[in-house]
């Protein structure tokens, strides 16, 4: 594995760029994908003070929330005959999925329907403090969601398909933003008790099976080379680290790779981390489009919503 590469986006948002400068930013993503799986992207376009507030507010909830308060939006199981198994709070102790505090948002859904709810389609449970951490996280929501759809506009030009093939799928994205707290601590060797998240592709220790994540302030994350060694993934200021999930790689036929990573923190202090994961549409179809073989591949699909209820029933069984 090389290095993970940064990559200037500008060019690919500037509506005045020429065709050629827009692809050849296209063929360095596209590089990352096929090599690396992971690639920091500069100049994205992403307000650096909404950022900021995010994670003041996400710091201010994990910080001055009683654990009465916390456990108030926990996610609510199935046997209370409302859960969705999927939104809300969780401590995480331990174990292949590390230890950690999380918060679960995911695209707003009908819940007229419910209580009882199918899985993952609840309702939101929003920290109470900092009063307008809901409005500044929609705000900042739908400024990743253009950027990610930028993104899979330059995937699909790299790829020389028609972008409608995606942006068809992702134009209801069903996004999960995640909120993180790693604790403190002075442990200088990889275990299980560590704080963290425990190695992963995507789909066993996430919440959904992304299409990819925009991460920020990830700044404990290790990612495993090709030749078996773990390379830090360290934040680098004004870039978020963007990390291939295993729905893209199954919509490439494994062109685009989901690599193996891991959180392993070991800090005396805690961290913030806000991860947002960009999922497809609910009910999109997901089937290999390349390669280009001319072979009817419709029927080797998946439905997203079945690997989405995949997904969190392996999290809350594992």
């Amino acid at each position: 594995m090389s290095e993970i590469p940064v990559i200037d986006f500008s060019a690919f948002l500037d509506a005045g760029s020429a065709a050629a400068t827009k692809r050849s930013v296209a063929l360095e993503i596209d590089r990352a994908c096929r090599e690396v799986g992971f690639f920091y992207v500069s100049n994205h376009g992403i307000d650096p003070t909404l950022l900021q507030s995010m994670l003041d507010g996400a710091r201010t909830f994990f910080t001055t929330a009683t654990q009465e308060q916390k456990d108030s939006i926990a996610i609510k199981k199935a046997g209370d005959g409302i859960g969705d198994l999927a939104r809300g709070y969780q401590r995480v102790d331990g174990g292949v999925k590390g230890a950690h505090e999380a918060v679960d948002m995911f695209r707003p859904v009908d819940t007229s329907n419910g209580p009882p709810y199918e899985v993952g389609l609840g309702e939101n449970q929003w920290p109470d403090k900092p009063t307008d951490f809901q409005k500044v996280s929609e705000q900042y929501i739908d400024a990743l969601l253009l950027l990610a759809t930028a993104i899979v506009r330059a995937m699909a030009m790299a790829l020389d398909v028609d972008e409608t093939i995606f942006t068809s799928r992702i134009d209801k994205s069903f996004w999960n933003l995640r909120i993180l707290k790693y604790d403190a601590t002075n442990a200088d060797t990889v275990s299980p008790a560590v704080s963290g998240i425990g190695e992963h592709t995507g789909k066993q220790i996430s919440s959904s099976p992304s299409w990819f994540g925009l991460l920020t302030r990830w700044d404990s994350l290790q990612v495993l080379s090709k030749t078996g060694a773990w390379i830090a993934a360290d934040p680098i200021p004004g870039c978020f680290t963007v990390n291939l999930g295993d729905m893209l790689s199954k919509w490439t036929n494994g062109i685009y790779v989901s690599t193996r990573h891991r959180v392993i923190h070991n800090s005396t202090q805690p961290r913030i981390s806000i991860p947002f994961f960009f999922d497809p549409n609910m009910d999109a179809h997901i089937s290999p489009v390349l390669p280009l073989d001319g072979t009817d591949r419709e029927n080797e699909g998946i439905l997203y919503r079945e690997m989405f209820k995949q997904a969190i029933t392996y999290s809350v069984v594992t």
